[in-house]
């Protein structure tokens, strides 16, 4: 190979590597760290941890049985006793208000998400159909050489009922683009530049794209069967109130 040619591939590859790192520093700088988003936190799991009682000891299973009988019947997990409540793994249809796509998606950014239906408790609207929810980028990868894909999930955060309380979400919207596939690899043999201009593409969600998300946990809905109709009706203002004496 002449001298000039290994020149100029050294120089593409070196092109390639820079603008690689570049991407990686970008993506890096991109990230943005919200105090309502918990660490390490994954929307997309299954948090319930079933116990294989075949597995258990014999004393380990009479203190399980125990330990059930003894729990009072009418206790639900984070709910007052006689309190109303959404259950967890409830259900909702929502769907996104601004179009949003992995080339400029950010992980950690903000995401508006508007309620479908109405969520109905014991023939009493908690939260009306349109109201605007929290949602936020679980996960960004923007499309680049070699056919990398873009990648995006969205992960539903929270709405407010009525009275406002905080009704925790999880699960959500998940999708990616397309990669270049086997073309991908030949390329990458035959040669490391032309690999490079191989492109993926991006996954974009227009505004009304509707997905479902799930409520994480029980949420206690701080009323009776007797009071909910009262406690959400829309026309009574809720809110933080403050009381100044002078």
């Amino acid at each position: 190979m002449k001298k000039r040619d290994l020149a100029i591939i050294l120089s593409l590859c070196s092109t390639l590597l820079i603008n690689t790192i570049c991407i990686s520093s970008s993506e890096a700088k991109g990230t943005i760290n919200r105090n309502d988003i918990e660490v390490n936190y994954n929307p997309f799991s299954d948090e319930d941890v079933f116990i294989d009682d075949s597995k258990l000891s014999m004393t380990e299973r009479l203190a399980k049985i125990q330990a059930e009988q003894e729990k009072p019947k009418s206790t639900i997990e984070n709910v007052q006793n006689g309190h109303l409540y959404i259950p967890k793994k409830t259900q909702l249809k929502v769907e996104l208000v601004n179009s949003i796509t992995s080339k400029t998606a950010q992980e950690g950014e903000n995401v508006d998400i508007r309620l479908v239906d109405n969520l109905i408790v014991n023939g009493v609207v908690v939260i009306p159909k349109d109201t605007i929810g929290k949602a936020y980028v679980y996960k960004a990868r923007s499309a680049g050489g070699f056919g990398r894909k873009g990648i995006l999930m969205i992960a539903g955060q929270e709405f407010k009922t009525i009275n406002n309380v905080t009704v925790p979400l999880k699960q959500g919207l998940t999708g990616e683009g397309n990669s270049d596939g086997g073309s991908v690899a030949v390329a990458a043999v035959i040669s490391l530049v032309g690999g490079a201009f191989m492109k993926g593409t991006n996954i974009e969600y227009p505004a009304g794209t509707t997905f479902n998300v799930e409520v994480r946990e029980n949420v206690d809905l701080q009323a009776t069967p007797e009071n909910l109709k009262d406690v959400m009706n829309p026309n009574i203002v809720h809110g933080t109130e403050i009381t100044i004496n002078l």
